[in-house]
């Protein structure tokens, strides 16, 4: 051997071939944390998508590139991935390309040149296209993709593990039945999931939530306030009024006070009074259903919250007596609200639920009169009903004789006490005399037979009997 190294004069030293090797210079760690935050910024990583600007940019040049033209401008493993994460941006009201035809040449472009990095883009577009029609299409691409994958990321791992909750036209109601039966929260979807928080609002989650609700026959108050929990957030305005419609829906009106507080408070705090001026703009894309039952239990929570808790707090007795009579007539009541003083509050200092409620609630201030002194106003028909919180008459207004006093537009924020208790303007009053008796229940309800033409729905009498005034002797009051 060394003699052929010899006869051909070649000499090879190691430590001399190392020593002229080019050294590779190490790039800094802080160097190198901006360049990968570079890479991610202009590009996207991992199941981030790019930055607004590259998606504005590569959204123009599909929206303005003909279609002839787009494969040749489309030539990269760069801009077909960005492309993916392009599908449902919009600006300046202009259309999402998952709405549009062009979604199909895009995914055709995707394709030709696909690396599975574009399968994140592509079920971020899923996910947030879930209720339009061209979802379809994204779910057999993101199928077809899932299928066949074999490598390591395992966030595209998980995707392909859990496919058939995102994949199959009825991947909703899998996912929501699996959620139920396994006793899984609903508002720890996404954690379950492992899926980022800029996914909270999308509309597949509202579609799965709304599912999950019709599954439930048996809501208690825990998973009530797991709905609400989720839909916070989801915070999806408007998924989040489905979802509330079929929960009201759901729970029914006569739903316990425990079982609808979580879902009042919501309402009341984002929503506001169903029956208030304006209600129908605050109110949008919920169902007439759902607003008729809500409206029954914010009626008679305001019944009991006055006299069981405003008007018991002032220590009359009589007061079960006038709640009983009002909750006989409860689906006829089209308003009411408690007008309260300003330092009301210290009425609830030892009842959590009724501070929160009245929180919720903010009924409006009452000026004048004395400190115990507050009221309740009640419509039906064309009727306004005053009761008041210390011995005083229920006076009664009609409508149209009083609509042009400004303290009467029912939902202004204050009240004077000379216009609720004013004698000159009521055209009835009702004194409270004989309660035990059903004295004043009886006439009164006679009273509103002749001008309303309504009877109590149910009994009056604190036993349950039946109501025992008789019709025919209406004209005597």
């Amino acid at each position: 051997m060394n003699s052929t190294k010899k006869l051909l004069q070649f000499e090879f030293n190691t430590d001399a071939f190392a020593r002229r090797v080019p050294q590779l210079t190490a790039i800094p760690s802080e160097r190198l944390a901006v360049l990968k935050k570079i890479i991610k910024d202009h590009d996207g990583s991992g199941s981030d998508p790019p930055n607004q600007e590259s998606l504005h940019q590569i959204y123009q040049l599909f929206k303005n590139t003909p279609l002839n033209r787009l494969s040749s401008e489309f030539d990269s493993l760069r801009r077909t991935r960005q492309l993916a994460w392009a599908l449902t941006y919009t600006e300046n009201g202009s259309p999402r390309i998952v709405d549009t035809p062009r979604l199909r040449n895009a995914l055709q472009l995707i394709e030709k040149r696909f690396r599975i990095g574009s399968v994140l883009g592509i079920f971020d577009a899923l996910m947030k296209a879930w209720d339009t029609p061209n979802a379809g299409m994204l779910r057999v691409f993101l199928k077809k993709h899932l299928t066949h994958y074999t490598g390591s990321r395992k966030f595209v791992q998980k995707l392909k593990t859990n496919m058939a909750w995102y994949c199959e036209e009825n991947s909703v109601t899998q996912f929501a039945t699996h959620l139920f039966r396994s006793q899984k929260k609903l508002s720890n979807t996404w954690t379950y999931l492992e899926l980022p928080d800029r996914m909270h609002g999308y509309p597949y989650f509202g579609a799965v939530a709304t599912t999950y609700i019709s599954l439930n026959n048996r809501f208690d108050q825990e998973a009530v306030t797991d709905v609400v929990d989720f839909v916070k957030k989801h915070n999806n305005d408007k998924t989040n009024r489905i979802v509330l419609s079929k929960l009201i829906e759901k729970l029914g009106s006569e739903a316990t006070k425990d079982l609808r507080q979580p879902v009042q408070s919501y309402v009341l705090q984002n929503w506001q009074d169903p029956r208030i001026a304006g209600a129908d703009i605050r109110w949008r894309n919920v169902s007439d259903k759902a607003r008729q039952i809500f409206t029954k239990w914010i009626t008679e929570e305001d019944l009991r919250f006055f006299f069981d808790i405003v008007a018991r707090a002032c220590g009359d007795p009589k007061f079960e007596y006038r709640k009983a009579f009002w909750l006989s007539y409860l689906e006829h009541i089209s308003f009411c609200r408690p007008v309260l003083r300003k330092d009301a509050e210290y009425l609830f200092r030892y009842d959590k639920q009724a501070l929160q409620y009245y929180q919720d609630r903010q009924p409006a201030t009452l000026k004048g009169g004395t400190r115990d002194q507050h009221a309740f106003i009640i419509q039906m028909g064309e009727y306004i009903f005053v009761e008041f919180s210390t011995a005083a008459a229920c006076h009664v207004y009609h409508f149209y004789n009083i609509s042009s006093l400004d303290p009467f537009e029912l939902d202004v924020s204050d009240f004077s006490m000379s216009t609720l208790r004013n004698g000159d303007r009521a055209i009835h009053r009702v004194i409270h005399t004989y309660s035990n008796k059903y004295s004043w229940q009886n006439k009164f309800a006679l009273w509103l037979k002749n001008r309303l033409s309504i009877e109590p729905l149910r009994s009056y009498r604190l036993d349950g009997r039946p109501n025992s005034y008789d019709t025919s002797e209406w004209w005597n009051y």
